[in-house]
């Protein structure tokens, strides 16, 4: 890397760095994505104060502690629970976890796009790829996507620094393949998704060694190690957990509808409305204009995009997560980058380049501000529920969505979902139930209970229990007197 380009890149970092400050310290209380953010906080909270085990997680439903779910490794989490220790519970500490990985993988993404890309165009791709709209916002969100991000770019440049070595017969070339393999393996047990990215591996494979890489021992025993790292930690993950929530992901939504759930009117809204809301329009075309642009041996990276577009159809399209797309903007990245150093050759070039980039910066940020904004009335309820209770009362909260719990550092029940076999299903013996079970308050959601739409609920607590109600509309009823 020359000198120049080293610290464009530097700068690019900085500025990716800085772009990510705001709101820096708040609580997961923005309105875009707040249950998968303050669920990520609380276990990282609970690392650090209840069991400092990186393979054991716990949430803060539905019940007391322990309270292990079935997930994804816990490197964020536990990482940001370090923080927490050393430096006390600060959000900011939370969200520079995500950032830094977000920066890593950056700089593994600009080391990628080099083996594809002139220097140029591999800095516009870091360009592109630190401020499309969906990264803007979820690389300084307290979820894994970052980490993931970071473990599969870095995973998928060593195997191709190992294909490198290996074809020019250096014949001591492991150490980049195991390191890839280490590195895809998290990427997997990280976001599992990310295994349609193995497609464009194979396309690595198949450009430094034809279609001999069938006979390469090494590349299977590399598939062999990945994969099966992977999956002892999901059986590990399985075995121990009293809430299989990603396992019920996979069995009841995605593999039902995998083949079905693209060509859905949901599924096709959905995506008709994420799609541009993750890459701006000017991204979206300039990924279409760019796919034209492709030189013939930078074929592998549509490649690149079609595996990732796989996973839009079969993954995204069931769970019908807007995060879930932040996988396909990588490819994406290296395209439009592509396509703006391509455009500097042309007469004017340079200017046509640089109004494209601005006008990509000042869509994602137009489309990005609304993401931040402050849910009041949980930021209010949340208030409300840390005055009034203390950090080891058991709560039972009106919302299918955890997020009262999690932010105000509660434990406790969600209640009348329906969802577990060992709750009585009369939603009436269901509150005595958790009154059994220590819980001492009740918190419907500004008033109101999920499921209630008649009101016999709330209007059968608020007859039988005491209420205290220091905000109107924000009422909490004592279920266990003192």
């Amino acid at each position: 890397m020359a000198n120049k380009e080293k610290y464009i890149l530097i700068f690019l970092l900085l500025f990716i760095f800085v772009s990510r400050l705001y709101h820096i310290g708040i609580p997961p209380l923005e309105i875009e994505e707040s249950w998968r953010q303050a669920d990520t906080e609380s276990m990282a909270w609970n690392f650090a104060t209840y069991d400092f085990h990186p393979l054991r997680p716990n949430l803060n439903y539905d019940g007391p502690l322990p309270n292990i779910p079935a997930l994804e490794v816990q490197v964020t989490t536990f990482l940001i629970a370090i923080l927490y220790k050393l430096f006390g519970h600060y959000y900011f500490l939370a969200r520079l976890v995500p950032i830094a990985f977000f920066l890593l993988s950056s700089v593994y993404l600009y080391l990628l796009a080099r083996k594809y890309l002139s220097g140029l165009g591999a800095l516009c791709s870091v360009f592109v790829y630190g401020f499309l709209p969906l990264n803007l916002y979820y690389s300084r969100a307290i979820m894994p996507e970052s980490a993931a991000l970071l473990f599969w770019i870095g995973g998928i440049y060593y195997f191709e620094v190992w294909a490198e070595k290996k074809h020019s017969g250096e014949k001591q070339c492991y150490k980049p393949l195991i390191i890839s393999s280490l590195l895809f393996a998290l990427a997997l047990m990280t976001k599992p998704p990310v295994i349609f990215g193995a497609l464009f591996m194979l396309y690595i494979c198949y450009r430094h060694f034809g279609w001999e890489w069938l006979k390469t021992p090494q590349i299977w025993v590399y598939a062999a190690a990945t994969l099966g790292l992977a999956l002892a930690y999901y059986v590990y993950s399985a075995g121990i957990a009293e809430f299989k929530f990603s396992l019920g992901i996979t069995r009841d939504i995605i593999m039902p509808k995998i083949f079905s759930a693209f060509y859905t009117p949901e599924s096709q809204v959905f995506l008709g409305k994420n799609v541009p809301r993750a890459m701006g329009i000017t991204g979206l075309l300039l990924t279409l204009a760019g796919i034209f642009a492709l030189r013939r041996n930078q074929s592998g990276l549509l490649i690149w995009l079609g595996a990732m577009l796989l996973e839009v159809i079969f993954i995204v399209a069931p769970v019908r997560a807007f995060y879930y797309l932040i996988f396909a903007l990588v490819p994406c990245s290296l395209i439009i980058g592509n396509l703006l150093d391509r455009l500097f050759a042309f007469p004017k070039g340079k200017i046509v380049s640089l109004v494209l980039a601005g006008l990509l910066l000042l869509e994602s940020f137009v489309l990005v501000k609304p993401m931040y904004t402050i849910n009041e009335l949980l930021a209010t309820q949340k208030k409300v529920v840390e005055e009034l209770t203390a950090r080891d009362d058991l709560l039972v909260v009106g919302s299918l969505d955890p997020c009262l719990l999690s932010l105000s550092g509660r434990r406790g029940w969600r209640y009348n979902l329906g969802m577990y076999s060992f709750v009585p299903s009369d939603p009436y013996q269901e509150l005595e139930f958790y009154i059994e079970q220590g819980a001492k308050y009740f918190v419907p959601i500004q008033g109101k209970v999920y499921g209630d739409e008649d009101q016999k609920l709330i209007r059968y607590i608020e007859q039988k229990y005491p209420k205290l109600e220091p905000v109107k509309g924000y009422p909490i009823y004592v279920l266990r007197p003192d």
